[in-house]
């Protein structure tokens, strides 16, 4: 159901939500499932607005970083409106560092799945000693589109738009009632209430907090610490030999993962074996292919012969089938952990009289190592295997500043862990030393790992659902 009016609201929630991006409406859908009442506090409208998003602004320190303002949105279905639908799974070896395994999340893919509109097909494969070939599947999801009329319809969802959270207060680790504001200040009691509000909010509203109740949360909890994101850079351009590429896969018995004639692209990453060896960061290597044009970029040529002049032969490029492809390689990698990347709060506040956020942010020069490492051997396998050459862009010889994207993959800040000192919830995301407050969302990530987290958030969530209904 929706509601328009907070005098309308029943004081018998048993949970509040505050958000209503793919986190919030996660948890909500499974409270659902278990006959579980739940409210969803959205501070945005079921649409984008100017004036709204404005209350996202704030500051970045470090290195280049997206706009805050422009890398989350203020509304229904939340900043899942940037997603591209990309899904991956994590690695089991991505979950070293967590407090829970990825096999705690085995009973929540199907769930995950239906709710993202994914079959769930994944496969992971040896390419070669060093790396493994795996797939995305790609969610048609719009959490707006898809969730808006079935929450209207639903009995046990309410949602409430134009509503920010201002406050949370309690002591002892009990919240007795969360203060919000549509049009005017409401308090709103619950039994549990879960903050999902994205991976910067969740750690800005939680500082706020803390600073005005210090008896609710324990001052020793890392609040906005070990934030990421995912480096993400073009590296390489070059060209595979079509006829011995394919030899090659079907040698490996790994052909029909590899449908050159349907899809554009394949994606490689580091075996847990390669990673370990050089301590590399977890990597997706994403190659991008085309049919060789006969015009093919003068930049190729020209990079090739200044990193392997012994090869520019004539024939290398063009006395092969026409059927050869070219190619371009990006790398998505995970970001260590770090205290220094961090949120923190603004002198500055919002006109809700809430702190704006500082965004502490830098790369580790790991990024550029792991990236001339896994490329390095990369390179090194075509040439061995005479299925193509490669030509690897300069910035990873020397130290000059790269161009870096992100995937406003905001992670991290309200870390999973065993204790306060180095996380802030457990392993069932309620926060530690409390009695009925959880976070959901990319903000409990111990570790990035390189896959796109929306299927990994939507599993996490919808197992705190399903331990809520079980308390």
């Amino acid at each position: 159901m929706i509601l328009n009016d907070l005098e309308d609201l029943k004081q018998n929630n048993y949970v509040v939500i505050i958000g209503s991006g793919p986190a919030g409406i996660s948890v909500a859908l499974q409270l659902e499932k278990k006959g579980i009442s739940s409210v969803i506090i959205e501070a945005g409208d079921i649409d984008f607005k100017e004036k709204s998003q404005s209350l996202y602004d704030g500051t970045i320190i470090g290195e280049s970083y997206p706009d805050l303002k422009i890398s989350r949105l203020r509304q229904f279905g939340g900043t899942s409106g940037h997603w591209g639908g990309n899904c991956v799974e994590m690695d089991n070896y991505d979950f070293e560092r967590w407090p829970i395994k990825k096999i705690d999340l085995e009973p929540y893919k199907k769930t995950a799945y239906d709710i993202l509109n994914i079959k769930g097909n994944f496969y992971k494969k040896s390419f070669n000693e060093d790396l493994d070939v795996f797939n995305l599947n790609w969610s048609n999801v719009r959490f707006k589109d898809k969730y808006y009329q079935k929450i209207k319809d639903s009995k046990k969802i309410t949602l409430i738009l134009n509503c920010p959270l201002l406050m949370l207060s309690g002591k002892d680790g009990v919240v007795e009632y969360a203060t919000v504001k549509k049009k005017n200040k409401r308090k709103i009691k619950a039994k549990y209430f879960i903050l999902a509000a994205g991976g910067i909010e969740n750690s800005r509203l939680l500082l706020w907090i803390r600073k005005q109740n210090e008896n609710l949360l324990d001052n020793k909890l890392p609040i906005g610490k070990f934030w990421m994101d995912h480096p993400y850079h073009s590296v390489a351009n070059g060209i595979l030999f079509n006829e011995k590429f394919h030899n090659y896969l079907k040698k490996s018995e790994i052909e029909k993962f590899f449908d050159t004639n349907c899809e554009n692209s394949f994606f490689l990453s580091p075996n847990k074996n390669f990673l370990k060896k050089f301590d590399l960061l977890n990597t997706s290597i994403n190659i991008g292919i085309k049919q060789l044009d006969k015009n093919y970029k003068k930049d190729f040529l020209y990079k090739l012969k200044c990193m392997a002049p012994n090869i520019i032969k004539k024939k290398l490029l063009f006395n092969e089938s026409s059927k050869n492809y070219e190619f371009n390689i990006s790398l998505l990698k995970e970001q260590k952990p770090s205290e220094n990347n961090s949120i923190s709060l603004s002198n500055v506040k919002d006109e809700l009289g809430i702190p704006k956020p500082i965004l502490h942010w830098t790369r580790s020069e790991n990024v550029r190592k792991s990236s001339k490492i896994i490329i390095e051997n990369f390179a090194n396998f075509l040439v061995s295997n005479d299925i193509g050459r490669i030509a690897v862009d300069e910035f990873l010889y020397n130290n000059q500043t790269y161009e870096h994207k992100n995937g406003y993959h905001h992670l991290g800040g309200t870390r999973m862990g065993l204790n306060k000192n180095d996380s802030v919830v457990d392993k069932n995301c309620k926060i530690h030393d409390t009695k009925n407050l959880f976070v959901a969302g990319s903000s409990v990530f111990t570790t990035a790992g390189h896959a796109y987290p929306t299927l990994t958030i939507t599993q996490i969530s919808t197992r705190l659902g399903d331990y809520i209904s079980n308390i």
